[in-house]
């Protein structure tokens, strides 16, 4: 019989074993991948970009946190698709000790029990991460179209990235890790191999360790829970590392969709602001608003060969219109001019901690963005801002950027300059502000040197007003009555529904986690399950023995419980601390902090969660034990 007639007919003979193991990681690595795949849709992880029209798309502050969020949540994916890889062809290695022991009695070599199991152990996994890359491309592609439907666009690209690296860790995982246990196997006395996960030499009898003696004091079902964990701790190591990242991955989950949904929100309401209006052209407002929807529309791009903001019949003079300043329901005038520039980045002086040394930075980079010119006292935004905005009395050599382009066409902004190379003007970055407009890739300088660079005296393109809260139906025929004075051509826009529009696509975007949420927690009630299921047919004969000299099904069920408990309870308060560690890292040190309380919450949410589906799972394991009966003492 050849390796691989064996390798399958030893999968088939023991199926009831082996399909639950397949299962799991069929769907640790089918959602693993669907994770992959979507951060790659929405440009979000950090070595995949995906083309889109609007270049500029997502790619400022918000993107770059995101990014960090959800690489952090793929890397930790990746190592519990690998570590539960690892974990499951280790245990199945260690259930065929039996076997291994009996076919080394009967005379087969030992490389031949290798190729044996090896390929036994592959051929799982091979089927296991197949189906499972089958059904994350089949969930990724109905939830796109479920996004999609929702007006999130989100777009398909291959990965040749997260996939192999996964794959091959796998591949080369079962390798060493596995195969350094069935080596270990291989080597032992063959007496030792019919102990399976239980050490051979264990002695129940003895004094329990490492254990406080007032714990015996709990009752004997307590007891007898500590001695069975005590005596297969290979497999509560295995299972506790396994429920250990699951915990983490939904505690990061669960206080970074939190973090970041608050966060993100707060910062595009202080970018775009509510009950804004837009008086100008009919074009230069059109295509102002869909530059705030570049920030969430992957295909909408302006460009200077969309629109000239320059063309004569685009400006007026304020003073044409001032009627409205006397609306009473009007709290803040703005008046701008927006305009399309080449510009180019400056050098500048970077100090360096590690090496306590001032070093030139920048590369010359060259592009044609947004410049708008307003009055520091009269801007109706609230930015989140790094630095500050300049004002009236510095405006002559500083300006303020978004926080796109300080990301992707400075090597430290703050630090360096900005040309006009048309204007042949330099302004220094005085502040990085997050910014959906452009997404984040505009500028702002001082109105009046735009004005002086135009030969303009009064004149502006662009007005934006804050009215009070639901006050545009009263004062929407005022404002069109006014406008008119300026032509036809003249009208005014409100901007609530692209502020509307970028809440939603973050709304949207943080909406994911919460599916992967439940789907981690699918693997993780698994895990539970198959924590207590594993050894039940080992724990026939004790079963059986406790049921012969009086112990009820009641105790039985109270003492699977408490072995669960072990791992749950450990597990979350390791995923608490680490994973309170690793966001403060990735996320706590630029958003907004919930509440202190937020993080315990989740932690009692997840115990109670956890508690009651360890209490649910055994009910059909307490059915399979009814069914214990003398024939389940097996001779080997």
């Amino acid at each position: 019989m050849s390796s691989f007639d064996f390798a399958l007919k030893d999968f088939y003979r023991k199926r009831n074993q082996t399909i639950p193991y397949l299962i799991i990681i069929i769907t640790v690595v089918s959602i693993t991948e669907f994770l992959i795949y979507f951060t790659t849709s929405l440009g979000l992880n950090i070595l995949v970009r995906p083309y889109f029209v609007n270049e500029f798309f997502f790619s400022g502050s918000i993107n770059d946190i995101f990014s960090q969020y959800n690489t952090l949540v793929q890397i930790l994916l990746i190592i519990l698709a690998i570590i539960i890889v690892l974990a499951i062809s280790t245990t199945l290695v260690i259930t065929k000790k039996k076997d291994i022991g009996i076919m080394r009695a009967l005379g087969t070599l030992p490389r031949k029990l290798y190729n044996f199991y090896f390929l036994e152990v592959y051929i799982i996994f091979f089927i296991g991460f197949v189906l499972g890359l089958i059904f994350g491309l089949i969930s990724f592609g109905i939830f796109s179209l479920i996004i999609n439907f929702l007006g999130f666009p989100i777009k398909f690209q291959i990965d040749l990235i997260y996939t192999p690296i996964l794959f091959f860790s796998c591949l080369f995982g079962i390798f060493f890790i596995t195969g350094y246990t069935l080596r270990k196997i291989g080597k032992q006395k063959i007496i030792k191999t019919f102990s399976k996960d239980i050490p051979y030499n264990f002695d129940a009898s003895k004094e329990i360790k490492f254990i406080p003696k007032w714990l015996s004091s709990l009752g004997f079902n307590v007891k007898i829970s500590i001695i069975n964990t005590l005596r297969r701790k290979g497999e509560f190591r295995r299972y506790l590392i396994v429920f250990s990242l699951i915990c983490l991955i939904i505690f990061t989950l669960g206080l970074g969709t939190i973090v970041l949904r608050t966060s993100s929100q707060t910062w595009i309401r202080k970018s775009q602001g509510e009950d804004i209006i837009a008086l100008g052209h009919k074009d230069v407002i059109n295509n102002y608003s869909l530059m705030y929807n570049m920030f969430s529309e992957p295909d909408i791009s302006i460009t200077t060969e969309t629109i000239n903001f320059t063309d004569k019949h685009y400006f007026f003079n304020f003073n044409n219109i001032s009627e409205i300043e006397y609306i009473d329901e009007i709290e803040k005038i703005d008046k701008r001019i927006i305009n399309f520039y080449d510009v180019q980045e400056g050098y500048g002086f970077h100090f360096f901690e590690d090496i306590q040394d001032y070093r030139v930075v920048g590369q010359s980079r060259r592009g044609s963005i947004p410049i708008i010119g307003v009055n520091p006292e009269y801007l109706i935004q609230n930015f989140e801002i790094e630095g500050k905005f300049f004002t009236n009395e510095d405006a002559f050599d500083n300006m303020t950027i978004g926080d796109g382009l300080a990301l992707n066409f400075f090597d430290y902004a703050l630090d360096q300059s900005l040309k006009l190379t048309s204007y042949d003007k330099t302004f220094h970055i005085a502040g990085v502000v997050i910014d959906s407009f452009y997404s984040g890739w505009a500028g702002y300088v001082s109105l009046d040197i735009i004005q002086q660079e135009l030969n303009l005296t009064r004149e502006i393109n662009l007005v934006l007003l804050k009215i009070s809260s639901d006050s545009y139906d009263r004062i929407k025929g005022e404002l069109t009555n006014i406008l008119n004075k300026l032509g036809p051509e003249f009208t005014h826009l409100r901007l609530d529904h692209v502020f509307n529009e970028n809440l939603t696509f973050l709304f949207n975007l943080s909406l994911y986690p919460l599916f992967l949420i439940i789907m981690v927690s699918i693997i993780g009630i698994l895990s539970l399950y198959n924590y207590q299921k594993s050894s039940i047919m080992d724990k026939a004969r004790d079963f059986l023995i406790m049921r012969a000299i009086g112990t009820n099904n009641k105790s039985l069920k109270k003492i699977l419980f408490l072995e669960s408990i072990y791992v749950i309870v450990p597990s979350l308060l390791l995923s608490l601390g680490i994973g309170m560690i690793l966001n403060s890292i990735v996320l706590f040190a630029r958003v907004h902090l919930p509440p202190l309380y937020i993080p315990f919450i989740i932690f009692m949410v997840l115990l109670g969660i956890f508690t009651l589906f360890n209490f649910l799972s055994l009910i059909p394991i307490m059915k399979k034990i009814n069914k214990f009966s003398i024939k389940d003492f097996n001779i080997y």
